[in-house]
């Protein structure tokens, strides 16, 4: 992840950015980064348009003790997903490869590089591509900003547009049961009523038999965080998973399965 002290440098990074964008991380001036890399250009990253917070995904041990507080307090709290990155060799002073200069927005927030001449110069440095560790949640973001990202050429296709556009809007994940059976369907769509409706064309109720109904939904800015929370579910419900999206367990442990994906537990 790439994380941030506050939401707001968060938001500001998702606002200039657009699906496929970078981020470079250049060294600090402080005794935070070694000798031979202060001032530096170290490496890049493509990241994910997903909000979210790094005490989810990771654990105070795994992190810094550094970046708590006296209170227990992580100083990092929000972040975006590292999809993918490159570590750059040789790494090259900052002040001396780039004609713009960064200012202090750029240690707390993110500061964009205007000159097309400088983001070029950046995209030549020699590269090593770095995989972020195997990870399920993060290879399925990864595998969502790949969708998001706009198609080569000079026109961009319609068929990317209404993915970028159908992700990015207003979104539910569900849980559907079926009757009053412990059998229950785990997704997301922007119109739960609508998807509910679809799903139940599929089976002949003119014979009595059991429909599926709204159980749960939760209400997201977007299909993608939609979708992680429906991940989510799935990864605490393993156990009970059966076929495709369809899970056996009991309204107990599925509501107490849908706080844990809620607040990221």
């Amino acid at each position: 992840m790439a994380t941030f002290g506050s939401e707001g440098h968060m938001s500001r990074l998702l606002a200039i950015s657009a699906p496929g964008d970078r981020l470079v991380f250049v060294g600090t001036k402080t005794d935070r980064t070694s000798q031979e890399h202060q001032g530096r250009i170290l490496s890049m990253a493509e990241f994910g348009r997903l909000r979210l917070r790094t005490l989810d995904y990771f654990t105070k041990d795994q992190l810094d003790q550094r970046d708590f507080d006296t209170r227990g307090n992580f100083k990092f709290p929000f972040g975006v997903p590292i999809v993918r990155g490159w570590v750059f060799n040789p790494q090259p002073l900052v002040n001396e490869l780039l004609k713009q200069r960064l200012t202090m927005l750029a240690t707390p927030g993110v500061e964009e590089l205007t000159d097309p001449d400088d983001v070029d110069k950046i995209m030549a440095l020699p590269s090593t591509p770095f995989e972020p560790p195997p990870n399920l949640q993060f290879d399925q973001m990864r595998r969502v900003n790949d969708a998001l990202k706009p198609t080569t050429g000079p026109i961009p296709s319609t068929s990317n547009y209404e993915v970028e556009r159908s992700a990015m809007d207003t979104s539910w994940t569900y849980a559907m049961r079926f009757g009053n059976t412990n059998i229950s369907k785990i997704g997301h769509a922007t119109s739960v009523p609508g998807r509910l409706a679809e799903i139940n064309k599929h089976i002949p109720h003119e014979i009595g038999i059991a429909i599926w109904k709204i159980e749960l939904q939760q209400k997201w800015p977007d299909a993608i965080t939609a979708h992680a929370m429906e991940q989510k579910v799935f990864e605490i419900l393993e156990g009970k998973r059966t076929t495709g999206e369809r899970i056996n367990c009991s309204q107990k442990e599925l509501m107490t399965a849908w706080q844990r994906a809620i607040v990221g537990d």
